[in-house]
Parts: C-alpha cells; structure tokens; sequence
C-alpha cells in the first residue's frame, strides 16, 4: 500500500527550531544547527537574535517575541522589539514579571514603529548571585516556561523554578523543552513544582531539527474523511514532540497508522464515529481546531475540556470555530474552559467562505473539508507562520481539492 500512498513532506519543527536558536544564542559558538525549519516565525527569530541594530520587528510571533525578549533582558544593553497588533495584545505579563525580577526593565511602547516593547537588559552572565527563586505563573504559557529553562543553563546561578499551585497548559511542550536540553548534555532536576536548571556548558555539537506533528493532522483527519492513503515523511517514533501521542487518538477515530523507515503510514480506514466524546485537550490546544472539525464531519457531539488559551491566540480560536462551523450547522457553546458542539445536523454547503482570522491553524484545520464543498480562505497566506509550503503539499496530496486561495 505504500506504493500508492500520497506523499506528504511536512516542514522541520518549529518548535524545536525556535529552542534551538535560542540556546544557540546564550551558548555562542557551541551549536550548529540542521534541518531549521523555515517558517516565519523562526526566521523572525533567527534574524532577531543575530544582534541587529535595535528596532526588531518580530512578526506574528508568540514564541519568537517571548523567546527574543528573554535573550535581550539578559544583556546589558536596550533593544526595542515590535510585533503586530495582535501579537502585543498578548499575553506577555506573567514572563516578563520574572525578567523584571532578574533586573531587566520592561516598558510598553506605541510609536511611528508600531506597538512593541523597550527592553532595558542586564547582564545576567557575570553575576555571582546563586540559584534564582522564582514563583512562575504556568495557567498561561508553557513558553514562559521553556524560554526561562533555556535562559536558566547558561546565566550565573542558573535558575530555580517554583510554580504557582496552578494547571499547566501545553505540558508537553515543556517536556520537549526538558528532553531537547537533555539530549544535548545540559542537567535538569525535577521535583514536583519545582525545576532547577545550573549554569553549565553546551558542548560543542550539531543537532538536526524533527520533522514537525503539529502539522501532521490536517492530512490525517483529511485522510480519514476521505480514505486516501497518506504518507507523513520525516516522522519518527522516538521524536520528542508531545504531538505525537495524538496518533492513538486518530486510531480510535479508525485510521490503520505504522512507522516506516520513511516516516508514518496511513494506508486503511475503518472510520469509528463515537457518538459522543469528552476529551481534555489542555496538553495538546494547538491541536484543537483540527480535532473539532474531523468530529464535525463525523457527526459527533460532545465536550473538549483545556480551551483556556485559544481566546488569545494568533485569532480568538473560539470564535473563529464558531463563525466558520456555523456554515455547516455545527452548533458551539463555550466558556472559560470547555466548549460543547453539536455535529448531528451537520450539512455540506454548495460552497463555503473560511475566515481564517489570519490564523494558520484555522486554514489548515478546515482545508481537512476538502472532499465534500468547494471553499474559499481568506487570509490564506496565514499558513507561512508555520508551514509555508502548506497548500502545495495539500494540492499534491489531495489534487481533487478545489480551493480558491484569496
């Protein structure tokens, strides 16, 4: 079967590409890096940590703004960073208390650049201040997190997190961070709520970026719609991505799914529609928008709990869901924390209008609709935030799709 399979090539890891140039940054000279993916925002990041003349424009970024500041709070200069509208709305706050509290000086700015930030750094690298105590706010960000882990084994002391008594979202995206450093010889201690990373040295090395999950199920969902064999090149079983664990999900959903030595292979479908299903997402809320509509078109009902940070993403991810599911009579109701939806009614639309709200995540979840109305995406040019080859590789592996890209 594999032999008839369409082939997918997905990008390298955004993710682990954007921890890299970080690390890459507070360890001058130690890490050379392959496979980087070329998404926009790593390249917004790359370019802004090679020191350019300040200001920095960082895009649509949330990764990259949060990961550029915590490198510039670190040194001993000032540096402005802006970024557009909607990335400064936010949520930034809870980071940048604990960069404050480091001895940086963080300042809003609205100006002929554009709204963004001054960052008044300090060096962070020759003071012998011992271990860092810091009380961390883990309900908004898992990369506040990530970026102070990184921040942490390379300033004199190190750093010694200590988490507020609250839920941790994107938890897998910290045990990335957690399993990437470990592989590259840097020492982490974990106890409970508490993280200790020392100062230490990286060791002179090259380390070759994954291929990225997170833009994997857009063509699995789509493949189970439509039964068309799919190849995902690149995937392995032993990637660190905490991503990858929604492969069980999708076969509970009926996809046959195997590694291969070229990556995974989705060569047989026995679609299960569950009648209703209630599933916590919190680990896992990039994947949310396309977990919502594969359900959608099966015609399922029920409750997705660990919404919490979709309202404040590259769109409100929420009402997004709302406005483009009510084309195909998909009702949703939701609050701070759960959404419920009901798919029984589902129709299919002569043709549909998506508003992507300039939001990659939305155009990639509903292109998995391809098979059953002609669409339109507005704003389709999102997907270059993460994976911009993203409508060739969706052409060629579906070549019946029938999109108008606006």
């Amino acid at each position: 079967m594999c032999e008839r399979a369409r082939e997918i090539q997905l990008p390298a890891s955004k993710s682990i590409s954007n921890r890299l140039l970080l690390l890459s940054a507070l360890h001058p000279g130690k890490l050379t890096i392959t496979n980087l993916s070329q998404a926009e925002d790593t390249l917004y990041l790359k370019e802004a940590l090679q020191g350019n003349p300040s200001p920095i424009y960082i895009g649509e970024g949330g990764t990259s703004l949060r990961f550029a500041t915590t490198y510039y709070a670190s040194q001993s200069k000032t540096t402005e960073i802006y970024g557009s509208d909607r990335l400064m709305r936010r949520p930034h706050e809870a980071l940048f208390e604990v960069l404050s509290s480091l001895g940086s000086e963080i300042t809003s700015l609205d100006n002929e650049h554009g709204i963004g930030y001054k960052i008044k750094g300090t060096n962070l690298y020759d003071e012998n201040t011992g271990p860092s105590m810091l009380h961390v706010e883990v309900n908004k960000s898992s990369q506040f997190i990530t970026a102070l882990l990184l921040l942490g084994s390379s300033i004199k002391g190190g750093i010694d997190l200590r988490f507020k008594q609250n839920k941790l979202v994107s938890k897998p995206y910290v045990k990335m961070t957690i399993r990437l450093m470990r592989q590259m010889g840097l020492s982490i201690e974990e106890n409970g709520d508490q993280i200790i990373v020392p100062r230490q040295d990286l060791i002179s090395q090259s380390k070759e970026v994954e291929f990225d999950w997170s833009s994997a199920y857009s063509f699995l969902g789509a493949g189970i719609l439509t039964g068309e064999p799919l190849l995902l090149k690149g995937l392995k079983s032993k990637d660190i991505q905490g991503d990858r664990k929604l492969l069980e999900m999708y076969t509970q959903f009926g996809a046959s799914l195997k590694f291969t030595k070229d990556g995974v292979l989705s060569n047989r479908y026995d679609v299960v529609t569950p009648q209703r299903i209630e599933i916590d997402m919190i680990d896992y809320p990039d994947q949310i928008m396309n977990i919502l509509v594969l359900l959608s078109a099966l015609k399922c009902h029920g409750c997705i709990r660990g919404i919490e940070t979709l309202y404040a993403k590259e769109s409100n991810r929420v009402e997004a869901l709302k406005k483009n599911l009510a084309q195909f009579d998909v009702a949703i109701q939701a609050n701070d924390s759960s959404l419920s939806f009901e798919a029984k009614n589902f129709k299919i639309p002569s043709r549909v209008k998506i508003d992507t709200y300039n939001d990659h995540r939305i155009a990639m979840a509903f292109a998995q609709l391809f098979s059953y109305t002609p669409m339109t995406f507005e704003q389709s040019s999102c997907v270059k935030k993460s994976f911009p080859d993203f409508w060739n590789q969706w052409f060629a592996a579906f070549p019946s799709a029938s999109f108008e890209l606006k």
